[in-house]
């Protein structure tokens, strides 16, 4: 694949349930307006795009991929307890900010810009699917420069990431960005690849090529026994293990990403992933 280039990068890495005027507090520190009807999601769609675009000049037709792995589901288990428990009609603003996409559009015409405007989910590789779909539009010349981030807040209990992730990370708040463009000029790293595999024997005989790697990173479905056995193959001098050090949600690949990007000068990452079904996805990203 033709690379992508990456000229900035945040990660917003949040407290479970913190109070959401911090985040408002937090935002006006990069942009003016005021954001009165907005729910904790859309808030930290802006918080971390925000960040990762600090002072830098955006192309009006600048596309934006908000991926998520559960979208807005904090504010629709309250407006489904207001038609359900309550008996009552939600409130409008509410009722609207239910759609997980209203982000995306809150983000555009808080940046001023006019490009394609994209939500994706796809249980567990919703980053990576993001990308791919990045890829295809810019080698296809149908965008030129675009913001994606991955976007999930801690609306799930403690115990749905230990039963079901079978880990128990802290949980957080995450928007991970990447501001990324087809031209190298000013760039801080580039996307070497993004590959997706049907199963582990075909994911492994591709890494196998890549090893020895300077960084690794593993998804939150990884488990122990998958990752020694990778680790094995892939011989890498370091090993960054984001979810453990910062927390995971659902969108933990795209603060890693974008963590790594942040802290990993002149390195290069292989971030494994994977989801329910067996099927692997794997980004090489350079740090210039």
């Amino acid at each position: 694949m033709s690379e992508i280039f990456i000229h900035s990068a945040s990660a917003f890495i949040g407290t479970a349930n913190e109070d959401i005027n911090q985040l408002k507090k937090e935002l006006i520190r990069y942009t003016p307006d005021n954001f009165r009807r907005v729910n904790r999601f859309i808030l930290l769609t802006l918080l971390g795009a925000r960040q990762c675009v600090h002072e830098q000049y955006l192309d009006p037709y600048t596309a934006v991929y908000l991926t998520t792995e559960h979208g807005n589901l904090g504010e629709t288990a309250q407006v489904l307890d207001e038609i359900y428990l309550a008996h009552a009609l939600p409130k409008p603003f509410g009722f609207i900010n239910t759609m997980s996409n209203t982000a995306a559009f809150y983000l555009a015409q808080n940046l001023g810009i006019r490009g394609r405007n994209i939500t994706v989910s796809s249980q567990h590789l919703s980053f990576e699917r993001g990308m791919e779909l990045v890829r295809t539009d810019f080698a296809d010349g149908a965008e030129k420069s675009a913001l994606i981030g991955g976007v999930d807040e801690a609306s799930l209990p403690q115990e749905f990431t230990e039963e079901q992730i079978g880990h128990g990370w802290r949980r957080i708040d995450g928007s991970g960005w990447l501001y990324i463009k087809a031209e190298k000029d000013g760039a801080v790293g580039t996307i070497k690849a993004i590959m997706s595999f049907q199963d582990s024997a075909s994911c492994l005989m591709w890494i196998r090529e890549r090893a020895p790697v300077d960084v690794v990173s593993f998804g939150a479905l990884i488990d122990d026994y998958e990752a020694a056995k990778l680790r094995k193959a892939l011989l890498p001098a370091a090993e960054f293990d984001y979810l453990s050090e910062y927390g995971y949600s659902g969108s933990s690949t795209a603060c890693g990403v974008s963590l790594f990007i942040r802290l990993f000068q002149g390195k290069i990452l292989l971030h494994i992933n994977k989801d329910w079904r067996g099927h692997y996805a794997v980004i090489e990203v350079e740090r210039y």
